[in-house]
């Protein structure tokens, strides 16, 4: 399976080579070419350790591919790729965030399912074991505090670029059927509550938070966690997976929640 990468200035692209051709952990599977005029610098780099082929545009990487790989910085910048593999049939991995118009993510996703072109991505802090762990304490009454980094003056569409992964993590622990949402923006620091039929979750981001903690608190007891982020083969492996399969991980709800929980947080928090 050769698989083709659109977007190299995000370390996420790095990541996905070291995986894919560095470490070698799928026979036959590799990313074979890339376009990168976000990054040409990088795109050279990649080219140069990981033998991978730089092509002229977008459109040349979807139809030199069996499935494709999308990691731009800019969520604004996902969706013309993305409906370009999924009309060509191409099995496809879009990173976080997954787009930063909730029209587009249902455009994408309603592609996704009336295609039958499996997709995945978004954030791959969810797919920590740690995370998994976590989601196991929760049960009716729960609530949680999630605390990560994000800036809301990001050159890479604000407060979308870092926010998604707590907002991921947030609809990974306690699902996706959010009932309201409020925030608030103090400076750099956002604080919002989702509030859930039976929990509630806090968010905090600030671009100066030292890593990422999660708190859940059951019956008065706070159990408080540092979150390693020591993501290895998880993104990669859920992607080649999918792709060999056919199978999407999970339902495509996800990420139109996830859009849709992250827009309303910039609204609340009169970051828009």
């Amino acid at each position: 399976m050769k698989i083709g990468l659109i977007g190299v200035e995000n370390s996420h692209a790095r990541h996905f080579c070291k995986v894919i051709n560095g470490n070698r952990p799928w026979d036959g599977v590799s990313i074979g070419c890339l376009f990168g005029a976000d990054d040409p610098e990088e795109a050279k780099c990649l080219s140069d350790e990981y033998g991978i082929k730089i092509l002229r545009s977008d459109d040349d990487v979807i139809n030199a591919s069996d499935a494709v790989i999308i990691t731009y910085r800019k969520g604004s910048a996902h969706r013309a790729p993305a409906v370009k593999a999924l009309n060509a049939g191409k099995p496809l991995f879009n990173d976080k965030p997954f787009t930063v118009c909730l029209k587009e993510a249902r455009e994408i996703t309603g592609l996704a399912a009336s295609t039958g072109v499996p997709m995945t991505g978004g954030s791959s802090i969810k797919l920590l074991s740690d995370i998994a762990d976590i989601k196991k304490t929760i049960r009716p009454g729960s609530a949680a505090v999630i605390s990560y980094t994000a800036d809301p003056a990001s050159e890479y569409d604000g407060y979308w670029f870092y926010g998604i992964h707590s907002v991921e993590l947030c609809l990974e622990l306690f699902g996706l059927d959010f009932v309201s949402v409020s925030s608030f923006r103090n400076s750099d620091v956002v604080v919002s509550t989702v509030t859930y039929p039976e929990n509630t979750c806090v968010i905090v981001t600030s671009p100066h938070a030292n890593g990422l903690y999660v708190s859940v608190t059951n019956a008065g007891v706070t159990e408080c966690r540092q979150v390693p982020i020591n993501i290895r083969e998880e993104g990669p492996a859920e992607f080649v997976n999918m792709a060999k399969t056919g199978k999407p991980p999970r339902g495509y709800d996800f990420y139109v929640k996830s859009v849709e929980l992250a827009g309303r947080i910039i609204e609340t928090a009169g970051m828009a």
